[in-house]
Protein backbone atom coordinates (compact mmCIF):
# COMPACT_ATOMS: atom_id res chain seq x y z
CA UNK A 1 0.00 0.00 0.00
CA UNK A 2 1.90 3.40 -0.87
CA UNK A 3 -0.40 6.62 0.41
CA UNK A 4 -1.00 9.51 -2.49
CA UNK A 5 0.56 12.30 -1.00
CA UNK A 6 -0.70 15.08 -2.65
CA UNK A 7 -4.75 15.59 -3.15
CA UNK A 8 -6.09 15.08 -6.58
CA UNK A 9 -7.63 17.32 -8.68
CA UNK A 10 -11.59 18.14 -7.75
CA UNK A 11 -13.26 16.32 -10.74
CA UNK A 12 -17.24 16.39 -11.99
CA UNK A 13 -18.75 13.19 -12.36
CA UNK A 14 -17.94 12.31 -16.16
CA UNK A 15 -14.66 14.33 -16.39
CA UNK A 16 -11.81 12.25 -17.67
CA UNK A 17 -10.03 10.70 -14.90
CA UNK A 18 -12.98 10.97 -12.35
CA UNK A 19 -12.58 7.67 -10.72
CA UNK A 20 -8.87 8.13 -10.33
CA UNK A 21 -9.21 11.15 -8.43
CA UNK A 22 -12.69 10.04 -6.60
CA UNK A 23 -10.84 6.95 -5.22
CA UNK A 24 -7.52 9.48 -4.83
CA UNK A 25 -10.05 11.82 -2.47
CA UNK A 26 -10.41 9.05 0.19
CA UNK A 27 -6.93 10.05 1.95
CA UNK A 28 -7.93 14.19 1.86
CA UNK A 29 -11.06 15.23 3.74
CA UNK A 30 -11.63 18.33 2.39
CA UNK A 31 -11.16 17.09 -1.21
CA UNK A 32 -13.54 14.18 -0.73
CA UNK A 33 -16.30 16.85 0.73
CA UNK A 34 -15.52 18.85 -2.74
CA UNK A 35 -16.63 15.55 -4.75
CA UNK A 36 -20.34 15.75 -3.19
CA UNK A 37 -23.40 18.05 -3.29
CA UNK A 38 -24.04 20.23 -0.79
CA UNK A 39 -27.00 17.65 0.69
CA UNK A 40 -25.15 14.46 -0.29
CA UNK A 41 -25.20 11.46 1.68
CA UNK A 42 -22.78 9.03 2.43
CA UNK A 43 -23.91 5.64 4.10
CA UNK A 44 -21.61 2.37 4.97
CA UNK A 45 -23.72 -0.53 5.07
CA UNK A 46 -21.20 -2.43 6.63
CA UNK A 47 -20.90 -0.11 10.01
CA UNK A 48 -24.83 0.95 9.74
CA UNK A 49 -23.83 4.89 9.30
CA UNK A 50 -24.97 7.06 7.12
CA UNK A 51 -24.30 11.14 6.79
CA UNK A 52 -25.59 13.68 5.01
CA UNK A 53 -24.72 17.09 4.53
CA UNK A 54 -20.59 18.76 4.20
CA UNK A 55 -20.26 19.33 7.66
CA UNK A 56 -21.44 15.21 8.63
CA UNK A 57 -19.19 14.07 5.64
CA UNK A 58 -16.16 16.29 7.47
CA UNK A 59 -16.92 14.04 10.90
CA UNK A 60 -17.03 11.22 9.58
CA UNK A 61 -13.33 11.52 7.70
CA UNK A 62 -11.98 12.86 10.70
CA UNK A 63 -12.96 9.31 12.24
CA UNK A 64 -11.90 7.55 9.05
CA UNK A 65 -8.40 8.84 8.37
CA UNK A 66 -7.96 8.84 12.31
CA UNK A 67 -8.43 5.00 12.04
CA UNK A 68 -6.23 4.75 8.71
CA UNK A 69 -4.31 7.88 7.84
CA UNK A 70 -2.50 6.85 4.63
CA UNK A 71 -5.29 4.84 3.43
CA UNK A 72 -6.06 4.29 -0.39
CA UNK A 73 -9.27 3.42 -2.26
CA UNK A 74 -8.93 2.52 -5.64
CA UNK A 75 -11.70 1.74 -8.18
CA UNK A 76 -11.29 -1.17 -9.95
CA UNK A 77 -14.15 -1.89 -12.66
CA UNK A 78 -17.57 0.64 -12.56
CA UNK A 79 -20.04 0.65 -14.48
CA UNK A 80 -21.47 4.71 -15.47
CA UNK A 81 -24.55 5.92 -16.75
CA UNK A 82 -25.55 9.38 -16.80
CA UNK A 83 -27.35 9.58 -13.41
CA UNK A 84 -24.49 7.50 -11.15
CA UNK A 85 -22.40 4.54 -11.33
CA UNK A 86 -21.70 1.39 -9.78
CA UNK A 87 -18.05 0.55 -8.54
CA UNK A 88 -16.09 -1.96 -7.29
CA UNK A 89 -13.09 -1.34 -5.26
CA UNK A 90 -9.80 -2.27 -2.88
CA UNK A 91 -9.85 -0.47 0.26
CA UNK A 92 -5.91 -0.82 1.98
CA UNK A 93 -4.63 0.47 4.47
CA UNK A 94 -3.72 -0.76 8.45
CA UNK A 95 -5.30 -0.17 12.16
CA UNK A 96 -3.30 2.82 13.01
CA UNK A 97 -5.85 4.31 14.86
CA UNK A 98 -9.13 4.29 17.04
CA UNK A 99 -12.22 2.91 15.69
CA UNK A 100 -14.95 0.66 17.09
CA UNK A 101 -17.17 -1.60 15.06
CA UNK A 102 -19.63 -3.88 16.03
CA UNK A 103 -18.77 -3.44 19.53
CA UNK A 104 -14.94 -4.27 18.75
CA UNK A 105 -12.55 -1.76 19.20
CA UNK A 106 -9.00 -1.85 16.31
CA UNK A 107 -5.74 -2.84 17.64
CA UNK A 108 -3.95 0.46 16.68
CA UNK A 109 -0.80 -1.69 15.83
CA UNK A 110 -0.23 -0.76 12.73
CA UNK A 111 -1.18 -4.48 11.14
CA UNK A 112 -2.61 -4.06 7.65
CA UNK A 113 -5.72 -4.84 5.90
CA UNK A 114 -7.50 -5.10 2.39
CA UNK A 115 -11.02 -4.98 2.07
CA UNK A 116 -12.74 -5.88 -1.36
CA UNK A 117 -16.40 -4.01 -1.80
CA UNK A 118 -18.81 -2.07 -4.07
CA UNK A 119 -20.43 1.61 -4.35
CA UNK A 120 -23.74 2.18 -5.93
CA UNK A 121 -23.68 5.88 -6.62
CA UNK A 122 -26.08 8.70 -7.98
CA UNK A 123 -24.82 12.36 -9.06
CA UNK A 124 -26.56 15.52 -9.61
CA UNK A 125 -26.77 17.67 -12.73
CA UNK A 126 -23.97 19.39 -11.27
CA UNK A 127 -21.71 16.33 -11.35
CA UNK A 128 -21.55 16.36 -7.19
CA UNK A 129 -21.79 12.90 -5.53
CA UNK A 130 -25.21 13.03 -4.69
CA UNK A 131 -25.79 9.88 -2.68
CA UNK A 132 -22.71 7.35 -2.50
CA UNK A 133 -23.80 3.81 -0.71
CA UNK A 134 -20.66 1.26 0.17
CA UNK A 135 -21.32 -2.48 0.49
CA UNK A 136 -18.82 -4.27 2.22
CA UNK A 137 -17.69 -7.55 4.25
CA UNK A 138 -17.17 -6.13 7.73
CA UNK A 139 -15.97 -9.73 9.34
CA UNK A 140 -13.18 -9.23 6.98
CA UNK A 141 -11.71 -5.96 8.81
CA UNK A 142 -12.46 -7.52 12.42
CA UNK A 143 -10.64 -10.73 11.48
CA UNK A 144 -7.63 -8.52 11.12
CA UNK A 145 -8.74 -7.11 14.99
CA UNK A 146 -8.69 -11.13 15.87
CA UNK A 147 -4.98 -11.96 14.93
Amino acid sequence: MSAILEPPPLLRYGEPGFFEAYGAAWGFRDTLIGFYAEDGTYTDKASNVTVQGHAMLGRFMKVYLGFSPRCTVTFTHWMATERGFAAEWIWAGSNDGPLRLHGLASPQDGSPWRIEGISLCTVNAQGRIQTHVDYWDSDHLLRTWRR
